[in-house]
């Protein structure tokens, strides 16, 4: 990696290696572990882009990690039940046509006055 861009990333770098070290203690605290994750370090010195690879797992971990992820989706719902909700840029929303098709679309800008979305990457 160039100084240069090694100087540019160093941020990223040390936010990825924190990222990463909260995400496995996480893991385990579910009683679970990716063996094979670790941060691209070859990607960030080609393109300054700093990527955490999850790396592959067996069918048994990725079981477990999408009942983890389910039950934590369940308990935020339930938080936030019956409060307003507005979508947050970047956000996959489905929208209804009247004759009640549904449309997949992406929110491109949000405040909680004004949504632009994308249908068919069209803004």
């Amino acid at each position: 990696m160039s100084s240069i861009l090694r100087r540019i990333t160093a941020d990223d770098r040390r936010e990825a290696a924190s990222v990463l070290d909260d995400f496995k203690v996480t893991l385990a605290a579910a009683g679970t572990e990716l063996p094979s994750t670790g941060i691209d370090w070859n990607c960030a010195s080609v393109t300054g882009v700093v990527l955490i690879d999850l790396g592959a797992a067996p069918v048994s971990v990725v079981t477990k990690l999408t009942d983890v992820i389910r039950d934590g989706v369940r308990a935020r719902r339930e938080l936030h039940q019956g409060e307003d909700w507005y979508p947050r840029a970047g956000q996959a929303v489905t929208l209804n046509t009247a004759e009640g098709a549904p449309l997949a679309a992406e929110v491109v800008v949000a405040t909680q006055r004004l949504v632009t979305i994308r249908l068919d990457g069209r803004r």
